[in-house]
């Protein structure tokens, strides 16, 4: 069966250190914000763009943005 799906720029993170401690939630932020760096490698060749594959990536880049405003008020707040 062929895969035509393409490469990922990185693998996900699957697992996190569950401890229920004060660094949890940061720890989870942490990974959900890491895994926004995993892209579809797409190529710039116009012939090869994938209008779907495009989108995702977008999308990442967008749910990074938002992470890093919860991880910074977050960790803002730790220890009050």
């Amino acid at each position: 069966m062929k895969n035509d799906w393409p490469e990922l720029t990185q693998q996900p993170i699957q697992h996190i250190d569950a401890t229920p401690d004060e660094d949890y939630a940061l720890r989870i932020l942490r990974a959900y914000r890491e895994n926004c760096n995993v892209m579809w490698s797409v190529s710039s060749d116009k012939d090869l763009e994938n209008p779907l594959f495009e989108m995702m990536n977008q999308h990442n880049i967008d749910r990074a943005k938002i992470l890093d405003k919860a991880i910074e008020l977050l960790q803002a707040n730790k220890g009050k």
